[in-house]
């Protein structure tokens, strides 16, 4: 049973969710704040944390530097702050969702899940190492390798790689990317894939080559270039 961390002043929207959670078959530890968040979230271990950002004892945005110090979970962001800033602050902070209040319990369950998949994600490929001249993208291990560079990805950054290696040189649809990885909730949330995208674009910059690169084109999307020159 996965365990859903939830840390939410607000004791009527902390219940609603656990109620939500429990139905749905997770476990759902309830905190209220930023001190005791950070202990439950060390002890407990939980498979995602829902932080909200507005906390008596401080901001969320602490609990989420603290988090991501030392680890990968996934934390999806619950809070009445709605604009676009509030939102790419955060993605770029290193949170992987973030849901506006008031908000819906079934799009918020499927975020959840959404998320949770991505723990192990399942590439529709029987192709799981694949070779574009001399870069391997491995889909089991979630690398890029060059020479002996290794390039470790998380699993949205692999599904990107996937999706856009899959006809190198062919534009993918902005919407299509969208859709794929983060699902129809976030279809019209163009700051997800901007933001993932400039995460990739900087590990490939880190294999120390000129050939790769991610392109983009407006109304065509984006494409994996490859230069036969350095």
């Amino acid at each position: 049973m996965n365990k859903i961390l939830i840390v939410e002043d607000d004791a009527n929207i902390r219940r609603m969710v656990c109620i939500a959670l429990r139905a749905e078959g997770f476990k759902p530890l309830e905190t209220s704040n930023v001190r005791d968040g950070l202990i439950t979230a060390l002890q407990q271990k939980p498979e995602l944390i829902i932080l909200d950002l507005g906390l008596p004892d401080g901001d969320g945005k602490e609990i989420l530097a603290r988090i991501r110090s030392t680890s990968s979970v996934p934390v999806l962001i619950l809070s009445a702050r709605n604009s676009e800033n509030d939102k790419v602050d955060m993605l770029m902070a290193g949170a992987n969702d973030y849901v506006s209040k008031p908000f819906s319990i079934k799009e918020l369950i499927a975020r959840i899940r959404v998320l949770l998949r991505d723990i192990t994600p399942i590439i529709p490929t029987a192709e799981r190492r694949r070779k574009i001249q001399d870069l391997t993208i491995d889909l089991d291990r979630g690398l890029m390798s060059l020479g002996d560079i290794d390039i470790s990805l998380t699993p949205k950054e692999l599904q990107l790689i996937d999706l856009l290696t899959r006809e190198v040189g062919a534009f993918v649809k902005q919407q299509t990317l969208i859709r794929a990885i983060w699902g129809n909730y976030n279809s019209e949330d163009t700051h997800y894939i901007r933001i993932l995208v400039s995460h990739v674009r900087k590990k490939i910059s880190a294999l120390n080559s000129n050939c790769f690169s991610i392109e983009t084109s407006a109304g065509s999307g984006y494409r994996f270039f490859v230069s036969h020159t350095e």
